[in-house]
């Protein structure tokens, strides 16, 4: 009766360690499944973040420098890494058609068109749109946007523009700080773009950023033209995901 008793504890004793067993495998399964799930959407602001980290640094640092392929130094690799290679080849077709239309204009001193982690970006001189202090938009400035539109409907992706003005403060009825200015000046050329047959308004966005991101000194006339500025960005559809929240 004893060894019965022995036996039986045993046997309990067993079934007590695979049930803790199987218990742990199955928590080691969750968060492995839980840990690839997060990897896959911070895939996008992982291959962002380390962009930004390795042009700070010249593309010198560690980032850059291990091996297998790089998804910041040279174009494949980043394209490999932020869009599809159809759309890789949509967009480098639509940089193309971007610069062509500039250099018919005889406009390439006054506006640049380049390719980078978030998209192909058009960078027009505030003074080509617009009067100064003024968001009204001149008829020479709507030509250029419907032709710049002809190559932008070519291709699907969301549209960002974006207003940007010098430190010059401004204090008008119609425009008390450049915040007004810049989103007002955005604001206009997306309404011209709207109107492009091809380009659905679905996928226009605006932004206003006053002075606060110049890409030159304020203290020279011309530091200061040069961050007058409307930028036209086609973002990449990845990339879209991040900064507007639209799903795939």
């Amino acid at each position: 009766m004893w060894e019965d008793d022995d036996e039986t504890g045993h046997d309990a004793g067993m079934l007590r360690w695979l049930i803790t067993y199987a218990d742990l495998i199955t928590l080691l399964l969750a968060f492995f499944i839980i840990l690839y799930a997060i990897s896959r959407t911070q895939q996008v602001k992982f291959s962002l973040i380390t962009a930004a980290l390795a042009q700070q640094f010249n593309s010198n640092s560690i980032i850059g420098q291990s091996p297998g392929p790089s998804i910041i130094n040279g174009d494949s690799g980043t394209q490999t890494a932020i869009s599809s290679p159809s759309e890789a080849q949509a967009l480098n077709k639509l940089e193309n058609a971007l610069q062509s239309a500039i250099n018919q204009a005889g406009l390439a001193r006054q506006v640049s068109v380049e390719t980078n982690m978030r998209g192909v970006e058009v960078s027009i001189d505030a003074a080509l749109l617009f009067p100064s202090g003024s968001a009204l938009l001149s008829t020479q400035a709507v030509n250029l946007l419907m032709r710049l539109g002809t190559a932008l409907e070519k291709v699907p992706n969301d549209i960002e523009v974006s207003g940007y003005t010098d430190s010059t403060p401004i204090h008008t009825a119609q425009f008390p700080s450049n915040w007004q200015l810049s989103a007002m000046r955005a604001a206009n050329v997306v309404y011209v773009l709207s109107k492009v047959s091809g380009i659905d308004p679905g996928r226009l966005s605006i932004a206003g950023f006053g002075q606060y991101h110049p890409i030159a000194s304020n203290a020279t006339a011309s530091g200061r033209q040069q961050n007058r500025r409307v930028n036209i960005l086609v973002l990449r559809a990845k990339v879209a995901e991040v900064a507007i929240g639209n799903g795939p």
